[in-house]
């Protein structure tokens, strides 16, 4: 009978579990508040928790409502945007608006439902430790702690670093936590199965064994034992710890039947052994923590600290490791078990990020709910070898005219954007983000160290232009700690790699590396490894090398997907022979030079024509845009070397004014608006003319209006030149002839 009575409970938890979380968000709220009303009654001894969760009910619903009103705040602006301005032109506003409304609806009743299967979970665990502590059921309790203690016997190991510990400290520690004092019989039993496991590991050698047990009522059933650093827990308590964390990691991915969900989740819940490793925290300050024990830890897992907090492993020391931790730390003392996971630091990585905020472990920080990521991938893995790789030979256009015609950048390339501070090195890289639009190109922003304030200036930026429906922004802010920067550009990578192997093309953009190398420098100098130049460590080179090779264009064999950097890097004063820009420069494919008295004299986006270069060349522009723009470069460098000395004199000949009128005019050309992209057609028609000279006697300040006009004219008159250029080849004669007649009667008509 007393089985019965078990099996009539647990039925009865099912019940109510499966009433509670398969109802709807409408309905679910009012059940919920019967489900409380009727928990009062059958629960009289324990009124408290009644009431706390008739509170939270109340709190669910205040919630919801002030949700509904902001959304029936929003379509009342629509509609009064409507009657202000016509339907033409609030068209475009009022279906933004509507659509964030059907975004708010879904993350709404997806944060009701998690509300409501953590409660769930939470309540089959008070209703488990209330049946199974009875004395009615010491019979079940028996059976589960044999079957228990034979599980444990049958997966007890030692690994050479648990060898070497118990050699170290003369003696192997056994600790037995169950629910009632383990028998003679159970004792002698777990004794020689670890006496038997340690000489089959040590090679005959016998075991400095001390076995200690104690009692713990708490646990539920079951056994746990501690052998040295490890864990063989096969307590029914830390089976619903572990159902509970579950459900709150795998939250998004409860299907939409979250009752049947929950009850399979329930069903699985048997008493078994999780074998694991465990230490203390040693010692802890800004954001590093050391370890003791877990002699198989590897360098790079992940650690589980009390909470939600995590750790990535980055010392491996002779009686403990070094650790960074990943979060806020606050509530971490010393002495606080730390767990080891299996598992490498990995991120989440799929669909599911494009358009999202989210922060170095891939969690969300634009208030639109959980991300539905069913994918991981780590953090750190080597990059693809030369065999893996093809040449760099399909352009990224930037839309900025500077770039595109005299710094060209391919899909696979990694082009340093290097300058000081405020001269423009976020805008082109936004620039080219924004000029992404429709070039089935995708795009992550990885903001290292820099202000909240700044980045979701960044963002709205990026929603003004449409730029955010084919970007994922990766933010480790300056207030947060230094291994949340150091982590930030590898997880950032992690997630464009996970495109570029299934074929895509991928923008990403660090900024800045400057930052990421004063992180590491910091997480170094606290972790006690010796310090080198500029107080940095001596594998600061290797910090960025590794995470630049990873950017790459593959071989068709592995899908021809490519993943180009965009590294940005501050310099102090225009020096780029500093320590870290040198570095940098050695492990990219070329540099865009800003300079800074450039950007004060107007000429923006302040490119230095003879500092930047691409290694890649022509091999990454169109045909027509390499014919066009191939003396550029030599004009604009003679111009800037007349320039200086006809300041020193005013007498100069007329072949060195016209080099220098024409010098003006392609500076002024190549000035560019920002988040104003030029197709690299409209590039083409506009370099052209200048270059050939229409342009030379006509006023610096009508340039402008002279590129506009020129570029409609020609797509007008002579539409086919327009579809050579789009087409990527080079320019025929016949072509070039029909482009230059075409601008030879715009200039006429002007």
């Amino acid at each position: 009978m007393k089985y019965v009575y078990a099996l009539i409970n647990f039925a009865m938890l099912l019940g109510i579990v499966w009433f509670v979380a398969r109802k709807t968000v409408r309905n679910a709220l009012r059940r919920r508040r019967d489900g409380i009303v009727e928990g009062l009654e059958k629960e009289a001894s324990s009124p408290d928790r009644v009431e706390e969760m008739r509170a939270q009910a109340r709190r669910i619903a205040d919630d919801r409502d002030r949700e509904l009103d902001a959304m029936a705040a929003k379509s009342a602006e629509a509609l009064a945007a409507e009657r202000r301005h016509g339907d033409g032109e609030c068209a475009t506003q009022r279906e933004l608006i509507f659509s964030q409304m059907r975004e708010d609806e879904e993350r709404l009743r997806r944060q009701m439902r998690v509300r409501f299967i953590g409660e769930g979970v939470s309540l089959a665990s008070a209703y488990a430790a209330t049946y199974l502590v009875s004395p009615e059921n010491a019979p079940y309790q028996t059976a589960l702690r044999r079957r228990v203690l034979e599980e444990i016997t049958s997966v007890i190991s030692f690994l050479p670093g648990d060898l070497l510990s118990i050699r170290r400290s003369g003696r192997l520690a056994a600790a037995v936590v169950s629910d009632e004092a383990l028998t003679g019989a159970e004792q002698e039993m777990l004794t020689r199965s670890i006496s038997e496991a340690y000489r089959a590991a040590s090679g005959g050698e016998e075991p400095p064994l001390a076995l200690s047990c104690r009692e713990d009522p708490s646990c539920l059933g079951g056994v746990c034992l501690k052998l040295g650093d490890t864990v063989y827990d096969g307590t029914l308590r830390h089976r619903l710890e572990r159902l509970t964390q579950e459900t709150e990691s795998g939250k998004e991915h409860l299907s939409d039947d979250d009752g049947e969900n929950l009850r399979r989740r329930l069903f699985r819940t048997q008493p078994a052994v999780d074998v694991y490793q465990e230490g203390h925290v040693v010692r802890l300050s800004d954001g590093i923590c050391h370890v003791s024990g877990l002699s198989g830890a590897l360098a790079g897992e992940m650690l589980a600290f009390p909470g939600a907090l995590r750790g990535m492993v980055m010392d491996l020391e002779q009686d403990s490791v070094g650790v960074v931790l990943l979060g806020d730390y606050g509530t971490l003392h010393e002495g606080d078990p730390v767990r080891r996971t299996g598992r490498v630091m990995e991120v989440p990585v799929g669909e599911a990020l494009i358009g999202r905020v989210v922060d170095a472990l891939g969690r969300p920080l634009d208030g639109r709910g959980e991300i539905c990521a069913t994918q991981t991938r780590p953090v750190e893995c080597s990059a693809p070898g030369v065999p893996d790789r093809q040449s760099v030979s399909v352009p990224l256009q930037t839309g900025i005219k500077a770039i595109d015609a005299l710094v060209p950048i391919g899909r696979g390339q990694r082009e340093l954007i290097i300058g000081d501070r405020q001269t423009g090195k976020t805008a082109l890289a936004l620039d080219a983000i924004v000029n992404q639009k429709g070039q089935n190109v995708l795009c992550i922003y990885v903001a290292v160290g820099q202000k909240e304030s700044t980045v979701a200036g960044v963002v709205q930026t990026l929603r003004r232009y449409g730029a955010m429906s084919y970007t994922t922004v990766v933010c480790a802010a300056a207030s947060e700690p230094a291994p949340m920067l150091y982590i930030a550009p590898y997880a950032a990578t992690a997630m464009g790699e996970a495109f570029m192997y299934a074929g895509r093309d991928v923008l990403i953009v660090y900024d800045d590396l400057t930052k990421h190398a004063a992180s590491y420098r910091e997480i170094s100098l606290l972790l006690h490894r010796p310090p080198g130049r500029e107080a940095y460590p001596g594998d600061v080179f290797y910090l960025h090398s590794r995470l630049l090779e990873r950017s790459a264009r593959l071989s068709e064999a592995l899908g021809g997907g490519s993943m180009t950097a965009l590294p940005v890097i501050e310099t102090q004063a225009g020096d780029i022979s500093a320590y870290i820009p040198t570095n940098v420069i050695s492990i990219t494919d070329g540099q865009i030079f800003l300079e800074a008295d450039l950007f004060h004299a107007g000429v923006r986006p302040a490119v230095n024509v003879g500092l930047s270069v691409s290694r890649v060349g022509g091999a990454a522009q169109i045909g027509a845009m390499k014919q066009v723009s191939s003396r550029l470069r030599m004009d604009l460098a003679q111009y800037r070397e007349l320039a200086a000395f006809a300041q020193f004199g005013s007498d100069l000949d007329q072949a060195t004014q016209e080099a220098l009128c024409r010098g003006e005019h392609l500076t002024a050309v190549l000035k560019q608006g920002q988040y104003t992209p030029v197709t690299a057609a409209d590039q083409v028609v506009m370099l052209f003319a200048v270059a050939e000279g229409y342009a030379d006697r006509l006023p610096l300040e009508e340039m402008p209006g002279f590129t506009d006009g020129v570029t409609a004219f020609v797509r007008a008159d002579a539409p086919q030149v327009y579809e050579a250029i789009d087409s990527g080849e080079k320019l025929s004669q016949e072509m070039l002839a029909q482009l230059r007649d075409s601008v030879e009667r715009f200039c006429a008509g002007a």
